[in-house]
């Protein structure tokens, strides 16, 4: 095990006594016949844990408790590998420029990062708001690795009061599923002065990544950043420059006071039943402006309290550049439309996947979506709005929100060029979002403005065809929204999910003895059919019993509005599976949308695309329609698959799929076995002891 991977002692002290070089009066000879044994012990911990292929599946699950004090180290960050040649660590506005120095490679390395959480005040929009920060800052520091690297994140938990996870969203968590950060399905949450350490590998995978919260709603409160895979191989166009754009909804209440009115039966931002609450603003890379004197609901003109007038993203750019702008929803609940002044976006990656080229002049954005656009700086000289417009015939927003409305319900950043003043006017004008043409392309791809690009359109660079299903791995849920006594919920099957509080499914996995497997076959209408896994009532757990096939997952709305539904899963391509099916690219793999009508699915024409499907991780189901998902059943865990809208996913909009579980089993017991002895335990860590 590598020393850094340790359990700290009782003290808080890491224990890395025996790697020390002997310091003792004992002979030469002696010192260095240890040093030359360390020597050799280190290499071969660095080789199997930085192996492109995961000779352990059991490498860096290991946890360390928190320190007794925050050293000056953990104040800040880990910088990248090569940090800019001021020695100072890269400031935020550098981060988001990928200006760090940062040297895309094939080796692995391990990268390793410390997270502080804490709970402060600021004005992302000039509006004094409580916000959760990651090292003081939000969004949150940037992590930047490589294809094949290692990433090892301590996060120390100083809010004074609530309890944490971080999930990586999109990270495929090979052989890891106990590092997914998913607050009640992967691990229990890391109290108030506890910490844990997430490690994980990232061979396979590369694109645009996030990471964020995934304990109730405290993204919506600031703790989200960015997480970026470099590969050499990375097959979109070679650009000049390169930046991480990130926006949503902005609530100038805490989120938690508001999720306990929306689940409650009033509250003031609409008279309906299951109404979610309306933003107060947008922001991009943490910024925007405020009109500090608003208009009440009464028709007063009244002062925002403790407001000022915030400030613009601004970026710059060099005419003639290609310019990579990888986009990024943190949204908590409201879709954008997404725009630069005068300049057309060429889409080239989605997800994590790159695709062949597709240009256009708008993007529809859903919440935890992520799209790359390569943008031409070959417009006159000058300022250039880019547009993040909340997509409001897409998404209801009660009786709307005045404060809102004086933003005109979007927010500006600035693309200047070159060294224009960026107080100067801005030249352009804003796309016809409703056109049905471009002047790249001709037509415009994006046909309806509250949906994904076509299923049909977006073509994966690396190609491969629909994975084959196994007859016990079909399932089909069917998703509503209701009221009761009041209140809303959402269903699943009829069925209302109900999360375990103070435990985790995974750990409950670990405990499960199987009944009579053979004797079950998967139900394609019943979700709740767990294939001899009993997991208790309303936990919604979809088992795969046949371990080496893919699986279909089938999602049919019964609701009226669009929701994005995220899989906390990426599936790896196994080498026996590779072997096997070696049209199947070894690489990190989305699910695959292979089908999707309007109605119910089995009622209504499907549509279907086994060549060479889309793949991506959060993808908007329209209302009254049906998409069909197949993904790879090789990766052992319980996975979350849930609406990406927050307030949903807090009303029940949540299902589990469980993968491969005996091997699952045989991780955790592995797991148990090497950590035995540390002071502190893994299994069940932080759930509440029977």
């Amino acid at each position: 095990m590598d020393d850094r991977q340790r359990f700290r002692d009782d003290d808080g002290n890491d224990d890395r006594s025996e790697l020390m070089p002997d310091q003792s009066g004992a002979p030469r000879r002696e010192r260095g016949t240890r040093w030359r044994l360390c020597l050799a012990i280190c290499c071969l911990v660095s080789f199997f844990a930085l192996s492109d292929v995961l000779l352990s599946p059991f490498f860096a699950e290991a946890p360390r408790p928190p320190p007794s004090e925050t050293s000056p180290e953990s104040q800040a960050s880990a910088a990248p590998s090569a940090a800019p040649s001021s020695n100072e660590p890269p400031s935020p506005t550098q981060q988001l420029d990928l200006k760090t120095g940062f040297q895309v490679s094939s080796v692995p390395q391990v990268r390793e990062y410390v997270f502080n959480i804490t709970l402060g005040k600021d004005g992302p929009d000039g509006f004094a708001k409580s916000m959760i920060f990651v090292n003081g800052q939000s969004p949150g520091p940037l992590i930047e690795a490589n294809t094949g690297d290692l990433i090892r994140v301590v996060v120390n938990n100083n809010l004074p009061e609530e309890s944490t996870t971080i999930h990586w969203h999109g990270i495929d968590q090979r052989n890891s599923n106990w590092m997914d950060g998913v607050h009640g399905v992967t691990q229990c949450g890391i109290p108030p002065g506890q910490s844990f350490t997430y490690a994980f590998n990232v061979s396979g995978q590369r694109g645009t990544f996030w990471y964020h919260s995934h304990a109730s709603l405290q993204y919506t409160n600031g703790l989200y950043g960015p997480l970026i895979i470099h590969d050499p191989d990375e097959r979109v166009p070679k650009v000049d420059d390169d930046k991480v754009v990130m926006f949503g909804d902005l609530f100038h209440k805490d989120a938690e006071e508001l999720v306990n009115q929306y689940l409650g039966t009033s509250h003031p931002w609409g008279d309906m039943v299951g109404m979610e609450p309306p933003p107060d603003n947008i922001i991009v890379n943490g910024h925007h402006v405020s009109n500090c004197t608003s208009t009440s609901a009464k028709g007063a003109k009244e002062k925002t309290f403790s407001c000022t007038a915030g400030s613009l993203y601004n970026t710059r750019v060099k005419s003639g550049d290609k310019i990579r702008l990888r986009l990024v929803s943190h949204s908590t609940s409201t879709p954008f439309l997404v725009t630069v002044d005068n300049h057309t976006l060429e889409v080239v990656e989605i997800d994590g996947t790159e695709v062949e080229s597709v240009a256009t002049t708008r993007l529809f954005m859903n919440p935890g979506q992520r799209y790359s656009v390569i943008l031409t700086a070959n417009q006159t000289v000058g300022n250039y709005k880019m547009r993040v417009t909340a997509a409001r015939s897409c998404f209801h927003m009660g009786k709307g929100n005045p404060t809102f409305a004086s933003v005109n319900y979007e927010a500006t950043g600035l693309l200047s060029y070159d060294d224009v003043n960026a107080a100067a006017p801005p030249l352009g004008s804003r796309w016809d979002v409703t056109a049905k043409s471009n002047p790249v392309s001709g037509h415009e791809p994006w046909e309806n403005a509250c949906l994904d690009l076509p299923f049909n359109i977006p073509k994966p660079m690396r190609k491969a065809a629909a994975y084959e299903v196994g007859q016990h791995n079909y399932h089909y849920f069917t998703f509503d929204r209701d009221s009761e006594n009041g209140t809303i919920h959402s269903y699943i099957n009829e069925t209302l999910y109900k999360p375990l509080g103070n435990d985790a499914t995974l750990w409950k996995a670990a405990k499960i003895e199987q009944s009579n497997p053979s004797a079950v076959v998967a139900d394609i209408g019943d979700v709740a059919d767990t294939a001899g896994w009993d997991f208790g009532p309303a936990q919604l757990v979809m088992v795969s019993n046949d371990t080496t096939a893919g699986a279909q997952i089938v999602i049919n709305s019964d609701a009226m509005m669009m929701h994005p539904f995220h899989l906390q899963y990426v599936s790896l391509v196994g080498l026996a599976l590779a072997k096997q099916q070696a049209n199947f690219p070894r690489s990190g793999q989305p699910f695959q949308i292979v089908g999707w009508g309007r109605g119910t699915f089995g009622k209504v024409k499907t549509t279907w695309n086994l060549e060479n499907p889309m793949r991506r991780d959060t993808v908007t189901v329209p209302g009254y329609s049906h998409v069909v998902l197949r993904i790879r059943g090789d990766n052992p865990g319980i996975w979350a698959l849930h609406c990406h809208i927050l307030w949903h996913a807090e009303d029940g909009m949540f299902v589990q799929i469980g993968q491969r579980l005996d091997d699952l089993q045989e991780q955790l017991t592995a797991l148990d076995s090497r950590i035995q002895g540390n002071p502190l335990p893994f299994r069940g860590r932080f759930c509440e002891k029977p």
